[in-house]
C-alpha cells in the first residue's frame, strides 16, 4: 500500500496480490487486530472498484478453491485422534461449548491435532477440552451455528459438503453474489448490524483457521467499503484510526 491521499474521492492504493485467506496472526492487540482486518477488506475493496472499470477488460485473481478444506474437513471429522465430542473453552467462559467432533474439525486449530497424531486407534468416548484464548463465547456460537448449517446441508457423511465462493474482485453485495448462496449472505448481513460483533467475529475466525468463513467475513466488511472515500471509511471504523487517548490520528 502507497498511500490513501484524503484529497481524492477514491482510495490510492497500488497494485496488491489478492487478499489472503487467513490473516497473518490473531496473537496482536485488539486495535492492531481490527485495523488488520479493516486493511484486508480495502484491498478487497479496491479490486472490486478496479474490477467494475475495467468492465470485464481486466482478469482478476481466481476465487479461493476449497476443495482440499472439504478434504481435511472430513478426513478429520472420520480421525480417531479426535474424541467424537470436544469441548470448545473461550477466552470468557470456561464452561465452554460441546459440539460433534465434524463441527470442531471446520477450524484448522482441531484438524492439526488429528494430523498430529493419525494412528489408527479406537476412538475415545473421552471429551477433548481446546482452549480458544482468543475467541469470545458470542463468536465461538456463531462459528459452530456456521459449521452447524454447513453440516446439516451436507448429511451425516459429509459428501455433499459444500461453501459458497466469495468472488475475486468482489462484485457487489454478497446477497446479490450468485456463488454465495442465500443462507450465507443472510448470516453474515444480520453479524454485520453490530461492527463490534463483526469485527470479533473476524478475527475469532482467523485465530481458529477457518477459511471459508474468514473469506466472508472479510468480503462483508469489504461489501461496507466500495465506493467509499477515505474520510467515509474512517468515519465508520473511527476505533481503528483513534489514538491511545481515543482522539483520531492521522492515517
Amino acid at each position: 500500500v502507497n498511500s490513501v491521499n484524503t484529497a481524492s474521492p477514491q482510495i490510492a492504493l497500488a497494485p496488491v496480490p489478492p487478499p489472503p485467506t487467513a490473516l497473518d496472526s490473531a496473537m496482536f492487540p485488539h486495535a492492531m487486530a481490527r485495523a488488520a482486518i479493516l486493511l484486508a477488506a480495502i484491498l478487497r475493496a479496491e479490486a472490486a472498484r478496479e474490477g467494475a472499470e475495467s468492465k470485464g477488460t481486466r482478469s482478476g485473481p481466481s476465487p479461493v478453491d476449497y476443495k482440499k478444506e472439504i478434504e481435511d474437513i472430513m478426513a478429520c471429522a472420520k480421525s480417531h485422534a479426535i474424541p467424537a465430542k470436544v469441548t470448545l473453552v473461550p477466552s470468557d467462559d470456561e464452561t465452554g461449548m460441546t459440539v460433534s467432533r465434524s463441527v470442531a474439525c471446520f477450524m484448522r486449530v482441531v484438524q492439526d491435532m488429528a494430523e498430529e497424531d493419525d494412528s489408527d486407534t479406537e476412538e475415545s468416548e473421552e471429551s477433548l477440552e481446546i482452549p480458544l484464548t482468543k475467541v469470545d463465547a458470542e463468536s465461538l456460537g456463531l462459528i459452530v451455528q456456521f459449521a452447524q448449517s454447513k453440516i446439516k446441508d451436507a448429511g451425516p457423511d459429509l459428501q455433499g459438503l459444500n461453501f459458497s465462493v466469495v468472488p475475486r474482485p468482489l462484485s457487489g453485495p454478497l446477497h446479490e453474489t450468485e456463488s454465495i448462496t442465500e443462507e450465507d449472505a443472510k448470516f453474515m448481513d444480520e453479524i454485520a448490524q453490530d461492527l463490534d460483533r463483526l469485527f470479533r467475529l473476524t478475527n475469532a475466525v482467523n485465530f481458529v483457521n477457518c477459511p471459508p468463513l474468514l473469506e466472508l467475513c472479510t468480503a462483508r466488511i469489504a461489501q461496507m467499503l466500495i465506493g467509499k472515500t477515505p474520510k467515509e471509511i474512517r468515519e465508520i471504523f473511527p476505533e481503528v484510526f483513534a489514538g491511545k487517548d481515543g482522539e483520531e490520528v492521522d492515517s
